[in-house]
């Protein structure tokens, strides 16, 4: 029920945010505008929007093989998709969902796989943080952000690798009381950011978001724009990264606003702009979500069975 809940707020909250940008942007001239975009594209958009869920899911069950996680590829996939509808909560930590399910299911501490939500949205941010650097070299916005990021991006795999100052921490009077949990969350979170592990998750990464960067690219196709091919891969990724360190439920209104303004900045027309940025949204976020509500539906016996044992 509190997922549920989660889920209705932040959607209600995605409607209001929607109806003040269409506002803004003139309803009148927001509904002329997007009669005048080719649907034709949309098959296409959500097609390359599955493929960053493929990729996701392959560094998801890839961590899981890496912390000797067994379960059946269904499984992994049906636990996978169902995470995607808590896309809509601060940085996406709703997906800690999918810890819950495979305790349920398997048996495995929440404390051992929390980490590999944390992993996925880290190793997300940097390669987004890379997407958005090479868009950065054409458009020279955002520094500020990019820099402030990459830096903490920075600290925080160096803490992990850091033995010593996790012990220190540990040891902590007030900590110290949860050793056992904190040690497990080292643990994985240490294996799952080697070098290796890293690397091969980051690439997954810049490949999968390239393909919503793509589908941002097509959707101003779509309003037969002839733009620098730089340009959505910025304004996608940069988006993104502002949505996600706001820890705003999926980066609701910041996204939006960060999207349309460089889409704007960069000389489209404001309800071209505005009308490519709801298109996207809903072409990613929110099908994000639709899918993994479907497959909660569709899994839902499942799911209520292994609640009850």
């Amino acid at each position: 029920m509190e997922f549920r809940n989660k889920i209705i707020i932040s959607a209600l909250a995605g409607i209001a945010i929607y109806v003040i940008i269409s506002i803004y942007a003139d309803i009148n001239k927001l509904f002329f505008t997007l009669s005048s975009f080719n649907w034709a594209y949309i098959p296409l958009i959500l097609l390359l929007t599955l493929f960053n869920y493929a990729l996701r899911f392959l560094k998801w069950d890839y961590y899981l093989r890496c912390l000797k996680i067994k379960i059946s590829r269904r499984d992994s996939a049906g636990i996978f998709l169902g995470g995607l509808s808590m896309s809509i909560t601060p940085v996406k930590l709703g997906e800690t969902f999918k810890s819950y399910l495979l305790k349920e299911f398997h048996g495995v501490e929440i404390s051992k796989t929390v980490p590999i939500v944390f992993a996925e949205r880290f190793t997300d941010l940097i390669g987004l943080i890379i997407l958005a650097s090479i868009g950065y070299s054409a458009f020279k916005y955002g520094r500020e952000v990019l820099l402030i990021t990459i830096f903490a991006v920075s600290i925080v795999i160096i803490v992990i690798q850091s033995e010593k100052m996790f012990e220190k921490l540990v040891n902590v009077p007030l900590i110290s009381r949860f050793a056992e949990t904190l040690r497990n969350l080292y643990l994985s979170a240490y294996t799952l950011f080697n070098i290796k592990n890293l690397m091969i998750a980051v690439a997954l990464s810049i490949f999968s978001w390239f393909f919503e960067c793509l589908a941002l690219f097509f959707v101003l196709k779509g309003f037969r724009l002839d733009i620098n091919f730089l340009l959505p891969i910025f304004a996608f990724s940069f988006s993104t990264i502002a949505g996600a360190v706001s820890m705003v439920p999926g980066g609701l209104g910041v996204a939006e606003s960060s999207m349309a303004g460089i889409l704007i900045f960069s000389g489209i027309t404001k309800t071209i702009a505005i009308a490519s940025t709801l298109i996207i949204r809903f072409c990613t976020l929110w099908f994000g979500v639709l899918v993994g509500l479907l497959t909660l539906s569709i899994y839902g016996f499942k799911f209520k069975k292994g609640m009850e044992c």
